[in-house]
Formats: structure tokens, sequence, C-alpha cells
């Protein structure tokens, strides 16, 4: 036996001159910094419509989007567009509090914008919106800690498919053979994804975490297919090897450019994103 297979037991009219007048005066100016806010949150957001027309157009790079969002779990799909369109090769970003006065001088003018979310506002249909502002961020890169020898992190086979078998949402059971060849497959009779025995680490990884999301999709999606939606699951899997360490050369990513093609760019395109970074979390 395998030593890894025991795992797997419209604006208002002007007013009047005297009345725009007083409107004025009780009106208070606003800050130069809102002013700035303002200005960045609206190139955030034209900087997210062009990105998500050129995924509408199919000549959007999924795989850029994927290894950000790999680096950055923690940051939604729309902030993980924004930092690899300013910083393809970002590691890890900080405001200032962060970096304190690390931050060199010639890059103080180059920040990364992200969108914060701020406070939540009700609708006059009743629903619950949502208000974000800019915030500027910047990555190691941009800073003197650049120079610094970071930690280098390597994750153990072992741990990380036990990890992996510890997020799966059903049982994960180790069999002798399975059709066409497959390393895994969710067996819906037995609700439970099936893995062949005798694989090495990476490999049950990559079929697993495959398995894991295709799974993960399914149950908070409503109807969720695998014929139409199974890219999100491949997409997924793609990102978790990137994120542990795990060889990800056998991911064709580049024929998922063209998976949006066609779609709503402010719609339909941001919530497939965001299920795939929900899931990947």
């Amino acid at each position: 036996m395998n030593n890894f297979d025991d795992l797997f037991e419209q604006q208002p009219q002007a007013e009047a001159a005297p009345q725009k007048q007083e409107s004025q005066k009780e009106r208070p100016k606003r800050q130069w910094w809102q002013i700035r806010e303002e200005k960045q949150r609206k190139e955030a957001y034209a900087t997210l419509d062009r990105i998500f027309g050129e995924f509408s157009e199919g000549t959007g790079s999924m795989e850029a989007y994927l290894d950000v969002q790999s680096r950055f779990p923690f940051h939604s799909a729309r902030n993980a567009l924004l930092i690899g369109d300013k910083c393809p090769d970002a590691v890890r970003v900080g405001g200032y509090k962060e970096w304190h006065a690390q931050i060199l001088e010639d890059e103080k003018r180059l920040p990364i914008i992200i969108l914060e979310p701020g406070k939540a506002y009700r609708r006059e249909d009743g629903s619950v919106g949502q208000n974000f502002y800019a915030k500027e961020v910047y990555d190691i890169s941009q800073t003197t800690a650049r120079d610094q020898a970071q930690p280098q992190v390597s994750y153990d086979g072992r741990l990380l498919l036990k990890g992996l078998i510890a997020s799966s949402p059903v049982p994960i059971r180790a069999v002798e053979e399975l059709p066409q060849g497959r390393g895994a497959m969710f067996s819906a009779e037995q609700n439970a994804i099936l893995v062949k025995k005798g694989m090495d680490a990476p490999d049950i990884f990559r079929c697993v975490s495959l398995e894991v999301a295709n799974v993960q999709l399914a149950q908070s999606m409503d109807g969720y297919s695998r014929e139409t939606d199974g890219y999100k699951a491949y997409a997924v899997s793609y990102m978790l090897c990137k994120r542990y360490g795990v060889d990800a050369k056998e991911y064709e990513i580049s024929k998922l450019d063209g998976v949006f093609q066609g779609q709503v760019p402010r719609e339909d395109i941001p919530a497939a994103l965001t299920d795939m970074r929900d899931t990947f979390k």
C-alpha cells in the first residue's frame, strides 16, 4: 500500500441664485483627501470595467488573475484584479500603517488602489447595498523590505492531503480502481469522493482538489453543472496547487480565457470570479 493511502479512510435642477448660495453655505467643503479618494474610487471601477470587458470579449487572461488570487486568498476577486493590473508579481501588500516609513520615495506616488467595504445602506426597493471606498496599498517590492530575505515556505505532502481531506464537504475514500483511468471521482451513490490507491501526493492533491471544488460549488450554487460550470472547479484546483507549491504545469489554464466571452461584464463575470475565489478560500 502506498504510504498516502491510509489517509483516506438623473441630476436635480439648479436652484435660483439666492437658494444656491444658501445651499453652498450649508454644505461643508470637501477636504482634499475626500476629492482624491473619490477620484481613486472612480479609477478603480473604470479599471474593473475594462478588465471585465476584456473577459467578455474573450481577450482577458484567466491565468494572470488566478496567479494573483492564489497569492491573495483573503482579498476579493475584484481586488485581486486591481492588484494584478497594477503589480502582476505582487506577493504582499499593505497600507501606510503596515509599511510605516519603508515605502520608497519614488513609489509613494504609485500606490495600488483597492476597494474596501464601507457602510451598508438600504435601497428604495428595500434591498441592502454596500458602499466601497478606495484604499492605497503597496507591494513589498515598493518598499525597502524588498531586499530583505523572505522566508521560504514548503508544505509536507502528507499534511497537505490531511488538510484537503478535512476541508472536503463529503468523505474521501480510497479504492483499488476507477473507470476511465481517473485518479478521483465523486460518487453520488456513496456521497463520497473516491480516490485510486497507489498515487503519489501531488497527483492525489491535484485530482482530489478538483473533485472537492466541484462538490463544494455544487452545494453552494443552484443549478450547478460540471458541463457549464466545471471550469470554476478547475480554476480552484489550479489556485490551490499554486498556493501550496504543488506542480501545476499540467493545467491548461489558457483554455479558460474564453469562458466569459459574451457574458455580461458587470454581472455574470464578477459573480463567477467570486464563486471561484470563495471556494478557493
